[in-house]
C-alpha cells in the first residue's frame, strides 16, 4: 500500500471515533412580563437580551426545582403522608370493623419511607444525567474547536497548492491530483465540523429538557474545559456506601416488612372469605423493574414484588398465601442487594478504564498538536514537506486530540456514575476541580 492511502485510513478513523457525540439559580421569575410599549418614531430598538449562563450547580439547582419528573415523585410522597394521616385519624369504631387497622397504620408508614427513598433515587438518577449533558455540551465545543482547526489547515493547504498549480510555480509533484485529494479532506473535515456543531445544540437541547424548560428556555453553558478532578477513589468504600443509601435498597428491604406485616393483617380476620391487602391501596409494580439481557454485555435483571389486592380462603390459607408472597419479597430484596453490588463494582471498574485511558492519551494528543504545529510551521515556511507528510501529521493530530477528548468525556461521566451509584455518598469533587484550570490547560 503507497504512502498516499495511509493518511486516507487515518482519517476514516478519526471520523468513525474522534467526533461521536454521546446524547438554582434567580435567572427566570415565575411572574409575566410587563406589556412592552412600542418605541418611538425613529427610535432605535433596545438589544436583545442575553441569555443567562448557567454553570453546573446552576443547571442542578434548576432541574430539581423545574423537573415534572421529581414533581410528580414528591406527589406520590405527599399522597403516602397523606395515607398515613387518614388511617390515624381513623376512631375506635373503626378499628372495630376493621381489626387490622394497627397493622395497616404500620404497613401505610412503611409506605412513606418506600415513597421516600424512590423520591432520593430519582434525584440522583436526576443529577447525573444534568451532569452528564453538561459535559458533553463542552465535549462536543472541545470537538467542534478541532474539527474547525483542521479545517482551517486544510483550506490553506488546498487554496496554496492551488494556486501553485494553477501558475505552474510549485513543486513537480504538485498536480492537479494532489488539489483534488487536499479538496476531499477539507470538505471532510468540514462535515465533521458541522456534525460538532449539532452535537452541541442536541445536547444542549437534552439538557434543557431535564431543567424543565419549554420552547423558549434559553440558556449558555460556559464555554470552558471539561475539569479534571482527581478524586482518591477505593472499591471497597463505593460498594458500601452502595449498599447503605442506595433507594432501592430502601424500597426493596422496607417492602420486605411491609409483606411481612401482611400475613399478621390477613390473620386479624377470623372468618372465611376474601380479605384485601395492602396492594388493593396502591400500585406494588409503580416502579419498573429493569429488564436484562443475555445477549452481548451480561446484564441481569431485577426480581419484582407480587401481591393480588384480594386474598380468598380461610384465615389459614389466607396467611400461608400471604407467607408465599413475603418469601418473594424477601427474594426481591436479597436480588435488589446483588444488583447494587455489581452496579457499583461494574461502575468502580468503569472508572479505572476512564482514568488510566485519559492517562495515557494526553501525551498523544500533546504531541499530536505539536507535530501538526510544526508541520504547518514548515510548510508555509516553503519547506521541503511531502504533501502526504502533511495530510498523514493533521489527521494523526486531529485523531489523537479527539480521542483524549472522548476519555476525559467518559472520565468525568465516570466519576459523575460513581456519585450516583452511592447515592450522592462518593464526592467527586467537580466543584473545586471547575474553578481551577485541568492540567495542562
Amino acid at each position: 500500500m503507497s504512502q498516499a492511502q495511509h493518511p486516507w485510513r487515518r482519517l476514516r478513523v478519526w471520523m468513525a471515533s474522534g467526533v461521536a457525540l454521546s446524547l438554582g439559580t434567580s435567572l427566570w421569575a415565575q411572574a409575566p412580563e410587563p406589556e412592552r410599549l412600542p418605541p418611538p418614531v425613529g427610535a432605535a430598538a433596545a438589544p436583545a437580551a442575553q441569555p443567562p449562563t448557567l454553570t453546573l450547580i446552576d443547571c442542578l439547582r434548576l432541574a430539581c426545582e423545574r423537573q415534572p419528573a421529581l414533581a410528580a415523585e414528591r406527589s406520590s410522597v405527599a399522597a403516602a403522608h397523606t395515607q398515613v394521616r387518614a388511617l390515624q385519624q381513623l376512631g375506635a369504631a373503626a378499628k372495630v370493623t376493621n381489626p387490622d387497622l394497627p397493622i395497616r397504620r404500620q404497613q401505610a408508614c412503611l409506605g412513606v419511607e418506600i415513597a421516600e427513598a424512590r423520591l432520593k433515587q430519582a434525584e440522583q438518577d436526576l443529577g447525573y444525567n444534568v451532569m452528564r449533558l453538561y459535559f458533553t455540551v463542552q465535549y462536543a465545543r472541545s470537538q467542534k474547536k478541532i474539527a474547525e482547526e483542521i479545517v482551517e489547515s486544510f483550506g490553506t493547504y488546498q487554496k496554496q497548492v492551488s494556486e501553485a498549480v494553477k501558475d505552474g510555480k510549485g513543486p513537480k509533484e504538485w498536480t492537479s491530483s494532489t488539489v483534488d485529494k487536499l479538496t476531499v479532506y477539507l470538505r471532510m473535515a468540514e462535515s465533521k465540523r458541522i456534525e460538532a456543531e449539532r452535537g452541541v445544540e442536541r445536547a444542549q437541547g437534552a439538557l434543557k429538557e431535564l431543567l424543565g424548560g419549554g420552547e423558549d428556555f434559553p440558556f449558555l453553558i460556559p464555554d470552558e474545559p471539561l475539569p479534571e478532578p482527581k478524586p482518591k477513589v477505593m472499591r471497597e468504600e463505593i460498594i458500601g456506601l452502595a449498599l447503605s443509601r442506595r433507594g432501592e435498597i430502601i424500597q426493596t428491604s422496607r417492602g420486605a416488612e411491609v409483606f411481612d406485616l401482611e400475613v399478621a393483617a390477613q390473620g386479624k380476620t377470623l372468618l372465611p372469605g376474601k380479605v384485601s391487602t395492602f396492594a388493593a391501596g396502591g400500585d406494588i409494580h409503580a416502579t419498573p423493574v429493569p429488564l436484562g439481557t443475555t445477549y452481548g454485555e451480561y446484564r441481569p435483571s431485577a426480581v419484582g414484588p407480587e401481591m393480588p389486592t384480594m386474598l380468598a380462603g380461610s384465615r389459614c390459607s389466607r396467611m400461608d398465601r400471604a407467607r408465599d408472597f413475603a418469601s418473594r419479597a424477601s427474594a426481591v430484596a436479597q436480588k435488589t442487594h446483588n444488583l447494587i453490588v455489581l452496579d457499583a463494582e461494574d461502575t468502580y471498574q468503569r472508572y479505572l478504564t476512564a482514568r488510566d485511558q485519559t492517562a495515557a492519551l494526553r501525551d498523544a494528543a500533546k504531541s499530536g498538536a505539536q507535530l501538526a504545529e510544526d508541520t504547518r510551521a514548515d510548510f508555509r515556511g516553503a519547506q521541503k514537506v511531502k504533501i502526504e507528510d502533511v495530510l498523514t501529521n493533521e489527521v494523526l493530530s486531529a485523531q489523537a486530540r479527539t480521542q483524549f477528548n472522548e476519555a476525559l468525556l467518559n472520565y468525568v461521566i465516570a466519576l459523575a456514575s460513581l456519585e450516583r451509584v452511592t447515592a450522592g455518598g462518593f464526592c467527586a469533587g467537580f466543584a473545586e476541580a471547575i474553578a481551577k484550570p485541568p492540567e495542562g490547560k
